[in-house]
Parts: C-alpha cells; structure tokens; sequence
C-alpha cells in the first residue's frame, strides 16, 4: 500500500502492510492499522500518532521513533532495542505487555494509562520517566536508572533497590510497600 519511501503530513485509515522498509513518515496519522506480525526496517517515524492500531508482534529492525504517540494502541511482544535513536515515544491507553526494553535511552519517557504486564526493562535510562496509572504486573527492572521516575499511581510493580538506581524516584502507598517483600525479613 506505500508506494512511496517519503510521506508528509498523510492521514492513513485501516493500512494493514506486513512490511515496512525504508520508509520516512513525518508529521503523519495512523488509525486503526493493523501491523501486526509486520516486519519494519529501517523506516523512520517523526511527529506520528498512532490512535487504535496494532503492532503486536512486529519486528523492529534499525528504525526510528522521534516524538511518536501510541494511543489505544495494542503492542504485544516487541522488542524495542533493536530501535535506533533518538526514540522519544509516548504511551496513552495502551497495552504494551510482553515488550522488551533493553540498554535504551528512555528518559521522560511517558507511559500513561496503559497495561505494561510482563516486561523487561533492562540497563536502560529511564530517570524522570512517567508511570500514570499504569499496571506493571511481572514487570522486570534490572540494572536501570530509575533517579526521579514516577511511580506515583503506577500499580503491581517489583522494583529491586539493590539492582536500580532509584534515588529521587516517587512512590506512593501501599504499593511502595512491595520494596519489603524483597528483604530478607519476615512480616506479620
């Protein structure tokens, strides 16, 4: 359906290609597509929203999110870290279970209302990121920078301090209260 490798400022509806190559999108709507089990390369996406589409396991390989919007989005099962930088992405009301987030650059990061079960984030930057009511059931946080990031109203995550830098990061209760089960201590 892209005939073209530059498309500026287009609107596309229902769009459902299961492959992207080398394509530059700027300042371009996606609704409703289904990319689903598509193969993306190379392909850079600049000022896009994306509102009720589907990339659940799409594979990602050298391509660019630069101020990008998922909203009502399904992204099941990818890998992010295949992506190149600058990759400035914000979540809104999306489900992105089952992802991987590994040795990326994710600062002010925005995941915002969205279900964000059984993922990894590994060595990644994420200082002064945004949970905002966000679920992060079996969730992984290994070895990250966690310094300023909100966890205010973030629910059901397990977030080692021994294994993440969270100096300055906001937690709120009862949830902050999931640090203890992670010490070697016994509560009644």
């Amino acid at each position: 359906m892209f005939t073209i490798n530059d498309y500026w400022e287009e609107e596309f509806i229902e769009y459902n290609d299961k492959k992207l190559d080398s394509i530059y999108f700027d300042d371009c709507t996606f609704i409703k597509c289904d990319f689903s089990k598509a193969i993306i390369s190379s392909c850079k996406f600049t000022e896009c929203i994306f509102i009720d589409c589907d990339l659940s396991l799409a594979l990602l390989k050298n391509c660019v999110f630069n101020d990008i919007t998922f909203e009502k989005c399904r992204l099941l099962g990818l890998s992010w870290s295949n992506c190149e930088e600058p990759f400035n992405v914000t979540f809104n009301l999306c489900n992105i279970s089952q992802n991987s987030f590994h040795l990326m650059d994710l600062r002010q990061m925005k995941f915002i209302n969205s279900l964000i079960k059984d993922t990894g984030f590994e060595e990644c930057n994420l200082e002064r990121s945004l949970f905002d009511n966000c679920d992060l059931e079996l969730s992984s946080f290994i070895n990250n920078n966690l310094k300023k990031a909100n966890f205010v109203s973030a629910k059901n995550y397990l977030i080692d301090p021994k294994q993440n830098d969270i100096d300055k990061a906001e937690f709120s209760l009862p949830e902050a209260l999931s640090f203890l089960s992670l010490l070697p201590i016994k509560i009644r």
